[in-house]
């Protein structure tokens, strides 16, 4: 009775600290990701976008953006194209945005400045329509 009794607490305890270990390792993650901030405008619309490149496949998440005055409401984005640094210090960076619902309803298509802290180009909505954008990276103090 005691060895079977000494089991389940051995049992019982090694399943508290696996989920004790998977909770540490899922912070672990979150607090790991760090995206790049960027603000500016899509044609005359204020945003905020967040940008993380490092381990980015073509057609994975990479990020999100929303617009300042809907700051809940956040488009994901998907890398499409990032290509090599040019000899000017950029290099060709295409994104696609989805809404909330999972929507395909616009695409960033532009250049991704190295040795400066501007990603600037063309944003296409959803209905065709073109937009200039214009972002500068922020750096948290």
């Amino acid at each position: 009775m005691e060895l079977r009794s000494y089991g389940v607490k051995t049992v019982v305890l090694a399943c508290m600290m696996l989920v004790l270990g998977f909770l540490s390792v899922m912070a672990q993650t979150e607090q790991e990701v760090k995206y790049e901030k960027f603000t500016g405008k899509i044609g005359p619309y204020a945003v905020t976008l967040f940008v993380n490149l490092e381990y980015a496949d073509e057609d994975s998440e990479v990020g999100y953006y929303y617009y300042n005055d809907r700051p809940k409401t956040h488009f994901s984005l998907k890398l499409v194209e990032y290509a090599a640094i040019n000899a000017k210090g950029s290099m060709h960076l295409e994104l696609k945005e989805f809404s909330p619902k999972g929507n395909h309803t616009g695409t960033f298509d532009g250049q991704r400045e190295l040795r400066g802290d501007g990603f600037d180009g063309t944003f296409t909505n959803s209905k065709g329509e073109k937009f200039k954008f214009e972002l500068m990276q922020q750096y948290d103090d």
